[in-house]
């Protein structure tokens, strides 16, 4: 925990000012546990089922209808109806987890994509995305329609974010690696919403993090302003007018908050602040009225600042055509799908888009519709990957695996919970179904997906993902 005496004085006094006589609550509340959350993922349950499954009545976050708490248990989820193992009671040791039920998530961080409005149809952009909550949380709004780009500047942070989506079951999404200068060369006013959780000192995060807060001694806040106003500017550019704009972080910094915020607003007189409601605890801040913060003293989370702002309809959005430099290259009606993937996609009980499936170097993806995709910049993933053409057989990757429901699939193999051969399959192991089978069959854990198996008669070869095993 952090203690009083270890805070730099320039923070302190900041914070005094901030808070006036609420200072010393604050402070009294750096020396309690931090929250833990949980979302329903609602690409493939709801909420109700998922206390069903997991066999609680958890406390709701009030300000995300999905959202849980865990701050009793300190991390720990217990299943009563799962006692062979122990440590399956751990929230990411869980059958659930690895089936992308629900996503851990520190209740404050969940409010970004909360108030952003987000609705099915809606094309948004996560500009800031690793490790991939928001993003997450955006899909489950968009219910598979619309369009989501999430995006990280860092390659080894957009790792992580990656597996998040595919462990989600999202399909309608594109993953770029990008500077968000090189996305609004391609993305001019093309989203409904845009959220930026901005780079910051990491204020809010200092009781939950303690690497957050040498880090801080280091830098301080001033250093990330311009960082800031930099990502805000180019998120402008590729928001359409009467476009929604979220910003925030997960600091109590004015100068990174309210004057980052004043700093664009300033430059952009097209944008206005739409007002967040002061509710749940949240705290409106005096400086900038409309925008608030997520102060630990005052509600069961950590700290965050959020701000709804409104792109005005100053002109009609034109839709985008394309500027002969390579845009919707991979939009363009494939050749005739090689016998090997169509023969397995009819495995799968759904209405394939046959002009959306997208072949590169082997490797068959199912592209979101109507996105734009632009070959100048960097795509860790466009849309959903299928899998490998190799010869005579066609090799079902885990993303697909995630997205697929267990009803889509003839005869899956189905398991519970309890059934000792979930988690020997999710480290890895080789497993012995119930009945005789051959060929690729798709393994469930209580009606929901975990990912392949390669069956010949009762013997099951394993074909999880090995970066994803239980370990």
């Amino acid at each position: 925990m952090i203690q009083e005496k270890d805070l730099p004085k320039a923070y302190k006094d900041a914070m005094q000012k901030l808070l006036g006589e609420d200072y010393k609550a604050y402070i009294k509340s750096l020396d309690e546990k931090p929250y833990v959350g949980i979302r329903t993922n609602l690409l493939k349950l709801d909420s109700d089922r998922l206390k069903e499954l997991l066999d609680r009545d958890f406390k709701s976050v009030p300000w995300v209808k999905e959202g849980f708490y865990f701050e009793e248990e300190r991390g720990v989820l217990t299943t009563p109806s799962i006692k062979y193992n122990k440590k399956i009671n751990s929230i990411s040791k869980n059958p659930y987890y690895f089936a992308g039920l629900y996503y851990i998530q520190e209740p404050s961080a969940m409010t970004p994509a909360s108030i952003a409005k987000i609705k099915p149809g809606d094309k948004v952009l996560d500009l800031c995305a690793a490790p991939g909550g928001k993003s997450t949380q955006i899909a489950s709004y968009l219910q598979g329609e619309g369009l989501l780009v999430t995006n990280d500047f860092s390659a080894s942070r957009v790792k992580a974010l990656q597996k998040n989506v595919e462990v989600s079951g999202i399909d309608n999404v594109l993953i770029t690696n990008e500077d968000p200068k090189h996305l609004s060369e391609v993305y001019s006013e093309y989203f409904d919403k845009i959220i930026v959780d901005a780079p910051c000192s990491g204020e809010g995060m200092f009781r939950r993090d303690s690497a957050v807060f040498k880090a801080y001694l280091g830098r301080g806040p001033e250093s990330f302003t311009g960082i800031q106003v930099g990502i805000l500017n180019e998120a402008a550019k590729m928001l359409k007018p009467g476009g929604t704009l979220v910003y925030s972080t997960c600091t109590y910094s004015s100068i990174e908050d309210e004057g980052s915020l004043i700093s664009f607003l300033e430059n952009h007189n097209d944008f206005d602040i739409d007002k967040i409601t002061p509710e749940f605890g949240f705290e409106e801040s005096k400086q900038l009225p409309g925008t608030v913060r997520l102060f630990p003293h005052k509600l069961k989370g950590e700290g965050h600042f959020v701000a709804r702002l409104k792109k005005q309809d100053g002109k009609k959005y034109i839709e985008l055509k394309e500027k002969g430099k390579g845009k919707n290259k991979k939009k363009q009606k494939p050749p005739k799908l090689p016998k090997e993937l169509s023969d397995f996609l009819k495995k799968i009980n759904r209405k394939w888009d046959y002009e959306r499936i997208f072949i590169n170097k082997d490797y068959a993806y199912y592209l979101p519709k109507d996105a734009l995709i632009d070959k100048s910049l960097h795509y860790i993933r466009t849309g959903l990957l299928l899998g490998e053409i190799k010869k005579n057989r066609f090799e079902p990757f885990q993303a697909l695996a995630m997205n697929i429901k267990s009803d889509e699939w003839e005869n899956p193999l189905d398991l519970s919970a309890t059934d000792e051969r979930v988690v020997k399959y999710l480290k890895g192991e080789t497993i012995e179904a119930d009945d005789e089978y051959s060929g690729i069959r798709l393994v469930c854990v209580d009606g929901f997906s975990l990912g392949f198996v390669k069956q010949n008669k009762r013997s099951c070869k394993n074909k999880y993902y090995q970066g994803w095993r239980w370990v």
